[in-house]
């Protein structure tokens, strides 16, 4: 009872405020008889909307519970308004709960309000709305209001035969004595998206998502049959470890084989340790990048502090955080040229096959990337509800429905962009499209007497990379990188134009393939370098990755003029000066000058991690998407506040990644090895020993790292740290002949000293 009494002092309260300054044209006046008063539809409704909102307005001075609940449930002036709490999104769940006694059921109706402030001489005497809105602009502390407009956001419970444009055309006619011709001019709008019931919100099944459902039952029930299958075998432990090719498919997509190789903390003595830690503080860097987005474009109560981020120096890290994924395309070139040269080195053979190249990187990628697209297309959209739900689920339902090809063919950077299938997917295609160029530096890389013309395409083509985007921002007069919240159309200007194009990134990507080859040439010597030089190089690495990431904070400033040489040269160089910092820290580290950073990056703890940043790449956004398009009130906006919901996402994200990573990512990764690498040795010695993923790789003799060739031999040793023992291998027949040799301590290639080269399994 005494929550009832409360409910009607207020509304008595605020109807008596209403009727008392209903009679006085100032803007408050008029948007308080707005928001204080019950939805009223204008003459221009349809009959239905009319004859409910009558029903509506008599129940409720009736003081009907359900009525009461619709009108407790619609947005109301809220406090806090100077501070930027502006979306009012009212009791979601209330409205959507009510059950009426009448023909129609209650919906909640989200309404954009936009205030756009014109340059013109105030008329009278009287304050108007441009003046309101400037002097709350003021009191929050605000230099100015941002693009001269304020949006506002109001969520009302109404009855269900009203529509969207009835309910437009209700607020339009309600605000419309605020507009000052030359002054102050409004837009209102009412989304048909936007509007919820609980009909609404129960979304059926269509023919696309029976056939995505389909997919997955169909590979739920080859995963089951896999694992299996490869559980079964392994209760065979006194059968021969001989399998044939058959084995090595059917167990593709074991979880238990998956989930082991995934889990495994060994190393191949090629790898470059301390690419697992960079890689996986790369992703977390991403994460929590994207968390701080989300969480500032979000329902917040405290909007007015976003346009103030960049006077703390350590924001600079989330509104210049983008900088990070120039990490993932260094590492992406070193790799491949590094893995390159390995395979070169070991077959002996320079050339270059496009063919398996291309096909082995689409079949390893797109199959996982594909899930996500398919779950982003169907699925995604009916496991949740909010009064900003469609804002950001079913809109990307629509896009990746509409784009799902652009993606797999790996163009959506340049075809549709504006309405991309999983926004954080232009890399992918990035990353693609780059790999299509790698041949052109691949080619002179492998060959033994090219190294100078190699140089010349890599110098020429980091020296375009830093032209072509310095041009493009100079004579289109662009920012030097996305100043998050100066001007909207200056970011999605910087976005297409600079920040999802290929030649922007080209850059970071073709340093990684000049580093990786040298790594790869001098891994055999011992570089030394004095002291001096490492003190120095650390000092210029730090404040020149310092200096990249913190560089545009002045820019941010609204005393700060536009200086186009200032934005071009930034443009053209940051990325650059920050993957050289980054490759610094992989040479100390790779030549032993890194100390403690070495050992902390090279933590074996980093590896299953590290295995997982592809799946975490694909499927973080949709704990992000998730979470603000479910929210149901404003909150605030704080470092603290981001930490928090960062540390949440990120755990939901490596489980959300580490299915995906079982399931799709890395069965297919097997496949595509098997099928387009069928005859190659190591393949048949993992073939025979019952082993897809060792993790030690190829330890090899002192006479074949001499003679750099294994064309002309017909076998090799195998040694098994399984059974501590070794054989003899036939690569011609890829069987397993005696054993040469039985030793109760293998776990090293120099407990045993072949004449010919060996596999360490």
């Amino acid at each position: 009872m005494k929550h009832w009494r409360r409910t009607l002092v207020i509304l008595i309260f605020a109807w008596e405020i209403v009727d008392a300054v209903s009679t006085i044209s100032r803007p408050e006046n008029i948007l308080l008889d707005l928001l204080a008063r019950p939805f009223a539809p204008t003459e221009g409704a349809s009959n239905e909307c009319i004859r409910d909102s009558k029903i509506y307005f008599a129940e409720l001075r009736k003081y009907n519970p359900w009525a009461l609940q619709m009108y407790d449930a619609s947005a109301k002036i809220p406090p806090g308004v100077i501070s930027g709490n502006i979306q009012q999104l009212g009791n979601y769940d209330e409205c959507l709960q009510i059950k009426t006694d009448q023909n129609f059921i209650a919906q909640a109706c989200s309404a954009s309000v936009q205030f756009e402030i014109l340059k013109g001489p105030r008329r009278s005497l009287e304050l108007d709305m441009k003046d309101l809105l400037l002097q709350v602009a003021k009191a929050a502390n605000l230099k100015n209001v941002p693009d001269n407009s304020v949006d506002y956001e109001w969520t009302w419970c109404v009855p269900s035969t009203c529509n969207h444009s009835e309910i437009s055309e209700a607020l339009e006619l309600a605000l419309d004595p605020l507009k000052i011709d030359g002054r102050l001019d409004f837009a209102v709008s009412v989304n048909a998206n936007s509007c919820h019931t609980v009909v609404t919100d129960n979304n059926k099944f269509d023919i696309v998502d029976w056939s995505y459902i389909g997919v997955l039952l169909t590979f739920l029930t080859i995963i089951i049959s896999s694992t299996t299958y490869d559980l079964y075998a392994k209760r065979k432990a006194e059968e021969s470890k001989c399998k044939d090719v058959k084995h090595s498919y059917l167990i593709s997509f074991s979880l238990y084989s998956n989930g082991k190789n995934l889990l495994s903390t060994e190393r191949s003595r090629d790898m470059i340790g301390c690419l697992d830690g960079l890689r996986y503080i790369s992703i977390c860097w991403i994460v929590y990048g994207h968390t701080f987005y989300t969480e500032a474009v979000g329902v917040k109560m405290d909007r007015s502090r976003i346009p103030k981020l960049h006077e703390d120096w350590s924001s600079l890290l989330v509104l210049n955080g983008n900088i990070i994924t120039d990490t993932f395309f260094l590492l992406s070139g070193i790799l491949l040229a590094y893995t390159s040269l390995a395979k070169s080195t070991k077959e002996a053979n320079s050339s270059v096959n496009v063919f398996n190249l291309y096909l082995n990187r689409y079949f390893r990628l797109t199959p996982a990337y594909a899930i996500v697209i398919g779950f982003y297309s169907t699925l995604f959209e009916k496991l949740g509800s909010g009064p900003r739900w469609n804002i950001w689920i079913h809109s990307n339902k629509l896009d990746c429905r509409a784009n799902w090809w652009t993606n797999l063919l790996y163009i959506n950077n340049y075809v549709n962009i504006s309405n991309i299938c999983m926004s954080q997917s232009w890399y992918l295609s990035v990353d693609m499209q780059l790999l299509w160029i790698s041949p052109i530096f691949l080619y002179p890389m492998l060959k033994s007497n090219k190294g100078a013309l190699f140089w010349i395409i890599a110098i020429t083509g980091i020296i375009l990379s830093v032209l072509i985007p310095f041009f493009v921002t100079f004579f289109l007069k662009l920012t030097g990188t996305m100043l998050y919240y100066k001007s909207m159309q200056d970011v999605t200007n910087v976005y297409l134009q600079i920040y999802t194009r290929v030649y922007a990134r080209a850059g970071p990507y073709i340093i990684g393939l000049s580093f990786g080859y040298l790594l790869f040439k001098t891994k055999h010597y011992k570089i030394r370098i004095s002291t001096i030089y490492i003190i120095c190089g650390w000092l210029i690495a730090i404040t020149a990755g310092i200096s990249a990431i913190l560089g545009p904070r002045g820019m941010y400033f609204n005393n700060h003029p536009y200086n186009k040489w200032e934005a071009s040269f930034y443009a053209g160089l940051h990325r650059h000066i920050f993957t050289l910092s980054v490759s610094w820290i992989i040479f100390v580290c790779v030549n032993g000058y890194a100390g403690p950073l070495n050992a902390f990056l090279c933590w074996r703890a980093w590896i299953p991690l590290s295995k997982l940043t592809y799946s975490a790449y694909l499927s973080h956004y949709i704990v992000l998407l998730y979470n603000i398009g479910s929210v149901r009130t404003p909150g605030r906006l704080s470092t603290f506040s981001a930490l928090h919901a960062f540390f949440g996402n990120l755990c939901l994200t490596m489980f959300l990644s580490l299915s995906l990573s079982c399931c799709f990512e890395m069965p297919f990764m097997i496949l595509t090895r098997l099928i387009l690498t069928p005859g190659r040795s190591k393949d048949k010695t993992e073939l025979i020993f019952g082993s897809t993923n060792s993790g030690e790789g190829i330890c090899r003799s002192s006479e074949d790292i001499n003679n750099s060739s294994t064309s002309s031999v017909n076998s090799v040793y195998a040694i098994s740290k399984n059974s501590c023992s070794v054989y003899d291998l036939d690569i011609q027949t890829a069987t397993a002949g005696k054993i040469i040799e039985s030793r109760d301590n293998l776990n090293d290639c120099g407990s045993f000293t072949p004449t010919r080269p060996y596999y360490l399994l």
